[in-house]
C-alpha cells in the first residue's frame, strides 16, 4: 500500500509540478510577413516572466524566446522561412527562477506570407538648420525604406563645401540624436563623440535610453567637405521590414564661406550590391551679414553690376554694393 502511495505521488508531481503558476491564454498572430510574425496572448497578474517556443509546423525542433517581461503581452517571432506555417506556445513564470512554472499554453498556428521582393529605393534627404556662410547649423539625414527592400550594407554621405567642427570636440561629447521608427517599434538614441584622431577624423557612438552602445559611425572632413560613413549590421536576412531613420547633429557643421550652391552626395549600397546615388543641394548665403551691419549703421544700399548697372542679389555674380555712406564694396558670389 505505502509503495501504491509513493508511485500515486510521483505521478501526481510529474503531471502538475509544472502548473504552479497560472496558464496563458488567448494567443494569436498578427504582423504576419515572410520572415517575421508577432506573437499575442492575454497578459496575466503575478507573472514574472514568459518563454515561448515555435516551430515550423509537423517538426520536432522548436526555436526558444526567453526573458520576456511579465508586462509584455507581445513578441517579435523572427527568422522564419516564406510561405510556410508554423505554431508556437507560451510559458508562463512566477517566480525569477524559472521553478515556479505553468504547464505550456494551447498551440497557435499562422502561415507566413510568399515574400515579393520591392526594388532598392531608399529615400534619402539631407538638409541643414540655417543657410548662413561660415555659421554652425544642424545637420540632418533622413533615410527610409520601403517594406521587403533590399537591406541598407554601407552608406556615404559627402559634401563638396563646409566641414565638422571636430577640433571642438572631447572624447564622450553628445552630438546630437536619432530616431528610428520600424514596423514593430520606435528606437530613440543619443550621438556621442567617440574616438577623435585629430581635427578631421572622429568616431560617434550611439547610445540607447539605457545608456548601451548599440552601433557607430565615422565623420571626417576630407576633399573640401564632410564625409559620414556607416555599415548597417546584419539582421540575419538582406531585405528590410521597413523603417525611417533620422541622424540629427547639433551645431557640429559648419556651412561654407561662400555664396551659391552647396551639394550633398548621397552613395548608398545594399547588401545584395544595388546601388543608389542622390544630390540634395541648397543655397548658402554671405548677405545677411551686410544686411545687419547696415542695419545697425542706419545705412541703405543699391546693387550694381560691373558695367555700373543697378541689379539685385544674384547667385554666381560680382556685385557693387553702393553704400549711404559713399563706402563701396565688390561683392563675389560665384563659388570657389
Amino acid at each position: 500500500m505505502k509503495k501504491i502511495i509513493i508511485i500515486l505521488l510521483i505521478l501526481i508531481n510529474s503531471n502538475y509540478g509544472f502548473s504552479q503558476c497560472t496558464q496563458a491564454t488567448g494567443q494569436y498572430t498578427t504582423n504576419i510577413n515572410y520572415n517575421n510574425a508577432l506573437a499575442n496572448w492575454t497578459p496575466l497578474s503575478n507573472v514574472d516572466h514568459y518563454k515561448i517556443h515555435y516551430k515550423i509546423y509537423g517538426s520536432s525542433t522548436w526555436g526558444n524566446l526567453g526573458n520576456i517581461g511579465g508586462l509584455d503581452s507581445v513578441r517579435n517571432l523572427p527568422l522564419l522561412q516564406p510561405n510556410t506555417t508554423y505554431e508556437w506556445e507560451i510559458m508562463s513564470f512566477c517566480d525569477s527562477t524559472n521553478q515556479m512554472a505553468s504547464i505550456w499554453s494551447t498551440t497557435d498556428t499562422f502561415t507566413t506570407a510568399t515574400f515579393i521582393p520591392s526594388i532598392f529605393n531608399p529615400i534619402i534627404t539631407n538638409s541643414i538648420g540655417n543657410n548662413n556662410c561660415n555659421t554652425p547649423t544642424n545637420l540632418s539625414l533622413f533615410v527610409s525604406q520601403s517594406l521587403n527592400e533590399p537591406d541598407i550594407g554601407t552608406s556615404i554621405i559627402t559634401s563638396d563645401e563646409g566641414s565638422f567642427n571636430i577640433q571642438s570636440l572631447s572624447t564622450g561629447d553628445s552630438v546630437g540624436y536619432v530616431i528610428m521608427n520600424t514596423s514593430i517599434q520606435t528606437i530613440s538614441a543619443t550621438l556621442k563623440a567617440g574616438i577623435i584622431a585629430g581635427q578631421n577624423y572622429a568616431t560617434i557612438n550611439s547610445y540607447d535610453s539605457s545608456g548601451n552602445l548599440i552601433g557607430f559611425f565615422v565623420i571626417e572632413n576630407a576633399n573640401g567637405g564632410i564625409k559620414v560613413s556607416s555599415t548597417s549590421p546584419s539582421d540575419g536576412n538582406n531585405y528590410t521590414s521597413g523603417f525611417t531613420s533620422e541622424v540629427h547633429f547639433t551645431n557640429l557643421f559648419i556651412n561654407p564661406n561662400i555664396n551659391g550652391p552647396l551639394q550633398f552626395y548621397s552613395d548608398i549600397q545594399s547588401e545584395l550590391s544595388h546601388q543608389i546615388n542622390d544630390t540634395t543641394t541648397v543655397i548658402i548665403s554671405c548677405t545677411s551679414s551686410i544686411l545687419e551691419n547696415s542695419t545697425e549703421n542706419n545705412l541703405s544700399f543699391e546693387i550694381y553690376d560691373l558695367l555700373g548697372r543697378k541689379t539685385k542679389f544674384k547667385e554666381n555674380s560680382v556685385l557693387i554694393y553702393k553704400y549711404s555712406n559713399g563706402e563701396i564694396r565688390k561683392i563675389i558670389t560665384q563659388r570657389k
